[in-house]
């Protein structure tokens, strides 16, 4: 069975309700006081099998001017839309609000149904569907069936079920191969049950027993029980309206605007790229800076615009926008969007969302990025993923990052990203995708880094990998980093000995007279007893670079040949255990002893003797009290 969303639209109180009453014997105005005044204010539902087999779910929207947000929760997950004219009063202000943000959301298919036709003459009926069919022209209704209908007495009530049903036969049906996104529009309590949530599942399946996530809170839960068109269902798919039971949650927990999704796949922004087209009938246009709201599936969030590549878009302009929102939403590319002034409330225009979480655009960069947002318009799925895979630099993008930012077909995805692998547009490492423009930068950072390292550090054989890492100060995942060094070694432009990277046919600087140095050295340093050169002092001694002072000690320390003191002082190892043998004996007759007092039994100076007893207490052998030392423990 084919599962198919019809949305209604059109003006207050030209019978939208009451046909689809007629239409499916659901009365979808569920609110006292919608019945009491005659009239729609939220969202209401029902369904209706269809000749040829299918099944359509039938979204109500409320008509009223002042209730375009509720009309806004409703049509964002429709396929086809039934404008409802009245035949008495034909085309009003909200008859062509409404066409306009069908039109704007791209939705492809619909017809009209021209309602209370007992109460129009039949000339007057002529006139009205001439009117309808000059005020359709140039939207997606232009050449759709215009069907007169009277819910009173229910004349030519088949005749709109057989073209809903052709209708319905050519929409292209909802991927349940996608990642589950079930965005809300209602939330209630059932007794004995508890939380219950519908909406319009837009992509994936769910099912009983299923973990899900609720965005943006990204609070998990389990499906205690699935509605589907009123019968209970183990499982439901995309394209389908769906009741679902949330285990643990309460009903202030959760709201229209939330979104039920696959656990892992999805992230919320408070930033969204989006080409816009306005309203050739808006009354405004709008600059950067400009606050508004923004509509999504059953999301409202309030914002402001940032234009992209001009600095004003007028009312029937076309453009390329940032909207950096108040609230986090939760947006794929290819959702299709609108959005309103702030205040008053007015339709302002709509698009499609274009990188669901992009950088900043700045002024120096402004023709790439618009070339950019070209593509992610315009081209095809191999083109836009490259893109969104290069704006994440050498953070890269996980494979389900990326399902989760795309609303398209998950083998779609997957086969695309495979074919951009083997034409190397993206390098892959596990599930990490990083673009390829971004690793050869990364490369020859690397290489750079280590041509210097040697420079500066002549007497290593190499820089460790975590080395690299921190000097590189740019955000990276560490497996992008592994995808350049080791495309490195590959090309055969670096080397590794263990952790150790380096340059090919790098030798360190001393060599073969390392050895030579490393004995004259210990030589000095033993010969200085208690009063040695220390590490500034060894350039000059015997012509080596400070860097080389420094990696020799090191060595000599690991070795086991001297004694670092700090970063500076170095002693023999046989000259240090006399003078805690000294020490001790000192602190076993007195108790405790004082900077001067150490510096004499040392035979030294306070310079070296104040490191020194430092050094001690880091031992554990003494500890300070005040100005004086005494043995620990």
């Amino acid at each position: 069975m084919k599962y198919t969303i019809l949305g209604t639209a059109g003006h207050i109180d030209h019978g939208k309700s009451t046909l689809v009453k007629a239409l499916t014997g659901t009365d979808p105005d569920r609110l006292k006081e919608e019945k009491e005044r005659g009239i729609t204010l939220d969202l209401g539902f029902a369904s209706l099998d269809l000749p040829g087999g299918n099944r359509l779910g039938i979204v109500d929207v409320p008509g009223h001017e002042g209730l375009i947000k509720n009309m806004l929760a409703g049509v964002g997950g429709i396929d086809m839309v039934m404008l409802v004219i009245a035949a008495d009063e034909g085309i009003m202000p909200q008859t062509r609000e409404h066409l306009a943000i069908c039109d704007l959301l791209h939705v492809k298919k619909g017809l009209i149904a021209l309602t209370k036709m007992d109460a129009a003459e039949k000339d007057w009926m002529a006139l009205v569907q001439d009117e309808v069919r000059e005020f359709v022209k140039g939207t997606f209704l232009e050449k759709s069936p215009i069907v007169p209908v009277s819910a009173k007495t229910g004349e030519n009530l088949d005749l709109l079920k057989q073209e809903l049903d052709k209708l319905a036969k050519e929409v292209d049906q909802k991927s349940s191969n996608g990642i589950l996104r079930l965005p809300i529009d209602r939330v209630f309590t059932m007794k004995g049950f508890g939380t219950v949530i519908t909406g319009t599942l837009l992509s994936g399946t769910i099912s009983q027993d299923q973990e899900v996530d609720i965005m943006p809170k990204g609070t998990t839960t389990k499906v205690r029980g699935i509605q589907s068109h009123n019968q209970a269902a183990q499982r439901a798919v995309a394209g389908q309206r769906t009741a679902v039971n949330l285990q643990g949650i309460e009903k202030d927990q959760i709201s229209r605007g939330d979104t039920i999704v696959t656990k892992g796949f999805f992230t919320t922004t408070r930033n969204v790229d989006a080409s816009l087209s306005m309203l050739k009938q808006a009354a405004r246009g709008i600059k950067t800076g400009t606050r508004i709201r923004f509509y999504n599936n059953t999301q409202e969030s309030i914002g402001r615009a940032a234009l992209v590549g001009t600095n004003e878009l007028n009312p029937g302009d076309d453009g390329y926008v940032q909207f950096r929102l108040e609230q986090p939403v939760l947006v794929q590319h290819g959702d299709r969007f609108i959005i309103r002034f702030y205040s008053p409330m007015e339709t302002l225009g709509g698009g499609m969302v274009l990188d669901p979480h992009p950088k900043r655009h700045k002024t120096s960069t402004m023709a790439v990025s618009v070339k950019n947002l070209t593509v992610l318009e315009k081209g095809n799925l191999e083109e836009k993923l490259a893109i969104l895979v290069a704006g994440k630099a050498l953070a890269g993008m996980e494979e389900s990052a990326i399902l989760g930012s795309v609303a398209a077909d998950k083998q779609e995805i997957t086969s695309a990203l495979s074919t951009l692998a083997q034409k190397k547009t993206i390098v892959r490492v596990d599930n990490l995708y990083v673009h390829t423009s971004h690793l050869a930068a990364l490369e020859k950072k690397v290489l750079d880094l280590i041509a210097d390292f040697h420079k500066t550090n002549s007497l290593k054989p190499g820089i460790d990998k975590e080395e690299v890492k921190g000097m590189l100060k740019v955000r990276l995942h560490p497996r992008a980093l592994n995808m350049a060094i080791e495309g490195l070694i590959r090309k055969k432009q670096v080397e590794a000995e263990g952790s150790k990277l380096k340059l090919p046919g790098f030798k360190p600087a001393v060599g073969k007279d390392q050895g030579l140095f490393k004995d004259r050295i210990v030589e000095a340093i033993k010969k200085g007893g208690s009063q040695p050169p220390v590490r500034e002092e060894l350039p000059a001694l015997f012509g080596i670079t400070d860097r080389d002072a420094k990696d020799l000690l090191k060595l000599l320390s690991d070795e086991g040949r001297l004694v670092r003191i700090n970063d500076s002082l170095y002693l023999d190892k046989a000259v240090l255990e006399a003078i805690k043998a000294d020490l001790m004996k000192f602190l076993q007759e007195k108790k405790e002893i004082v900077v001067a007092e150490f510096r004499d039994i040392a035979r030294t100076s306070r310079k070296f003797a104040v490191p020194i007893l430092e050094y001690f207490d880091s031992q554990k052998l003494t500890q300070r009290v005040g100005d004086k030392r005494v043995l620990r423990g």
